[in-house]
C-alpha cells in the first residue's frame, strides 16, 4: 500500500521555516498542546528530511527512535545510535516514492524548503499542512525555494488563541 505524504511545517507569517541560522527559536513562543502533534505523530510511519534539516535535528537529539527516516543528500553523515537512518542522493521525488511505497501509515516531510518545494514539483505530496505563526522575521529559510505552480486547496483551517492558525491543502 502506497503511503499518503504530508509536508507538515510551521512558519512564520511571511513563510519561513527558519531564522537566517537555520534556527526555529521563534517556535519557542508560541508551544502549545492546542495543536495535537502527538496525534499527527501516532499517524506517522516515516518521516523525510533534507540534509541541513538532519543536522540541525542531529543538535537536538535524536527524536525519532527507530522510525523509519529518509535524508537527501549529497554528503556523509553518522548515524545516531538506534535510528533508522537511510541516506540517498537520488532526486527528490523519486527517492521519497520510492521510500514511501511501502509504508502502511502516513510519510512525513520535516524539511527544509528545498525538499518541499521539490517533491511539491514531483507530484508526490499529498497534503500540506501548515502551522502558520503570528511572526514576522522578514528573512530566513523560506518554505518555498522558488515558485510552484501546482494547485493547493484549501481543505480545512483552524485558528487557535493564540494566534496561530493551521491551514490544510489538499495537493
Amino acid at each position: 500500500m502506497a503511503s499518503n505524504i504530508v509536508a507538515y511545517l510551521a512558519i512564520s507569517l511571511d513563510g519561513y521555516i527558519a531564522d537566517d541560522d537555520g534556527v526555529v527559536t521563534f517556535l519557542h513562543d508560541f508551544g502549545t498542546e492546542e495543536y495535537k502533534f502527538h496525534d499527527f505523530i501516532a499517524g506517522i510511519g516515516a518521516a523525510v528530511m533534507g540534509a541541513t534539516t538532519y543536522e540541525q535535528v542531529l543538535g537536538f537529539g535524536w527524536p525519532y527512535g527507530d522510525m523509519p527516516v529518509l535524508v537527501l543528500t549529497h554528503r556523509d553523515f553518522d548515524t545516531p545510535d538506534g535510528a533508522n537512518v537511510t541516506f540517498t542522493s537520488e532526486s527528490t521525488g523519486t527517492a521519497i516514492a520510492t521510500f514511501a511505497e511501502d509504508m502502511d501509515k502516513r510519510v512525513w516531510i520535516i524539511g527544509g524548503g528545498k525538499v518541499v518545494t521539490a517533491a511539491l514539483r514531483a507530484g508526490i505530496v499529498d497534503t500540506l499542512e501548515l502551522y502558520t505563526m503570528p511572526v514576522a522575521l522578514g528573512s530566513g529559510v523560506p518554505l518555498f525555494d522558488g515558485p510552484y505552480e501546482g494547485s493547493l486547496r484549501l481543505i480545512e483551517s483552524h485558528a487557535y488563541s493564540n494566534g496561530v492558525v493551521r491551514l490544510e491543502y489538499e495537493v
